[in-house]
């Protein structure tokens, strides 16, 4: 059997009435429902409408920030995680700074992480997830620093291998210009001497054609004597 139209309208009608009238401590244990289902976004609004009603309840401010940085919005979540320093509850503002230290962690803020972690270990000194992430991010930021120190061990000795070998390739031009020029003043020597040989040449074939000039006309002057007339007796 149907309902009838006008009870559909009133069920209708009341269901706002009933999520609204929902309590802080409904809303929060719906949240957390969510949250173990990884459905963060409706997990959140969950939150902020219990903390609506309930403004100064810091376990759902913890829960705001705790699913604010499932969602990865950190810079949020550590505003959220700081407003619940201070509460008279121990245990939770020392979950604050766990959460804190993980925050500053993803955020790549390694030494506020620390600080982060050993003021949730002076709340609570058996914490082991906390001493555990301590040591994890001291080693983790020691060997950021040997890193970076060796990087700069590697730029600092390729800057000295460059400008040796910038160095090198000065000389070597310099020698290859001396050669250069040795090469063309060796050349022009060369070219000198080419032209004094053939000047040379020159005054050498002239004075053999004067010498040849002298030489015939010394011997016309041998075949050329006095005529000798002889008498006829």
């Amino acid at each position: 059997m149907k309902p009838k139209l006008s009870l559909i309208i009133l069920l209708l009608l009341l269901t706002p009435l009933l999520v609204c009238s929902q309590s802080p401590r409904e809303k929060v244990k719906q949240g957390n429902q969510l949250y173990s289902e990884q459905k963060y976004d409706q997990a959140l609004t969950n939150y902020q409408d219990a903390l609506l009603s309930a403004p100064e309840n810091q376990r759902i401010k913890f829960n705001v920030a705790d699913t604010l940085y499932r969602k990865k919005k950190y810079e949020e979540a550590m505003q959220e995680f700081q407003k619940v320093i201070g509460t008279k509850e121990l245990s939770l503002e020392q979950q604050s700074f766990f959460n804190m230290g993980n925050t500053f962690y993803r955020m790549g803020k390694l030494p506020d992480s620390i600080l982060a972690y050993q003021q949730a270990l002076k709340l609570n000194p058996n914490d082991m997830d906390a001493k555990y992430n301590l040591e994890f991010v001291r080693r983790k930021l020691k060997d950021q620093a040997q890193k970076q120190q060796q990087q700069q061990q590697n730029q600092q000795q390729q800057q000295k291998q460059e400008k040796k070998e910038q160095q090198q390739d000065q000389q070597k031009q310099e020698q290859q210009k001396q050669e250069q020029q040795q090469q063309q003043a060796q050349a022009q020597e060369k070219k000198d001497e080419n032209k004094l040989s053939k000047e040379d040449a020159e005054q050498i074939l002239n004075a053999l054609k004067q010498d040849e000039k002298d030489t015939q006309k010394k011997r016309k002057m041998q075949a050329t004597g006095p005529i000798i007339v002889e008498k006829d007796w």
